[in-house]
C-alpha cells in the first residue's frame, strides 16, 4: 500500500488466501450459470408466439416483455464483470486496483466481488466524473 497518499488506509491489508480466492471463483461461476440459464429462459420466452386477446393484455404484455429486456440487459454487463473478474483470478491479479496497483482489502472483496478499484481510487474517479459532470 502506497503510505504517502493520505487518502489511503493506514490499516493493513488482509491478503486473499487461496482458499478465499477459490470459494470468490466458485461463487462466481455460479453466477454465471445461473445468468446463462436465465438468458437461455429468455430466449425461449421471446421467441414463443403470444396470444393477445384485447388491448389491455397487449400493454400488459408490452410492459412484462420491456421489464425482462432491461433485465436481461442488467444480467449481461453483470455477466461481462464476472468474465472479467475470472480473468483476473486466472491471470492471478485478483484483488489487485487497476488504478494504483495496490491490494484491494479483502472485507471489500468479500463485500464487492466484482470491484477492480481500491476504495480510494473509486472515491477519485467517483469525484472526477462528478466534476465533469457540473
Amino acid at each position: 500500500m502506497n503510505s504517502t497518499d493520505p487518502k489511503k488506509s493506514t490499516r493493513p491489508v488482509v491478503e486473499l488466501s487461496e482458499n478465499d480466492i477459490q470459494m470468490t471463483k466458485d461463487s462466481l461461476l455460479m453466477q454465471k450459470s445461473l445468468i446463462l440459464n436465465k438468458t437461455h429462459e429468455f430466449k425461449q420466452d421471446h421467441s414463443a408466439p403470444v396470444q393477445i386477446s384485447d388491448e389491455a393484455e397487449a400493454v400488459s404484455h408490452n410492459i412484462f416483455s420491456m421489464i425482462s429486456i432491461h433485465l436481461h440487459e442488467r444480467d449481461r454487463l453483470a455477466l461481462i464483470q464476472i468474465e472479467k473478474a475470472l480473468g483476473r483470478i486466472a491471470n492471478k491479479t485478483y484483488g489487485q486496483c487497476e488504478s494504483c496497483g495496490d491490494s484491494i482489502s479483502s472485507r471489500r472483496l468479500a463485500a464487492r466481488p466484482l470491484t477492480t478499484l481500491f476504495i480510494a481510487c473509486m472515491e477519485e474517479k467517483e469525484e472526477a466524473r462528478n466534476l465533469t459532470a457540473h
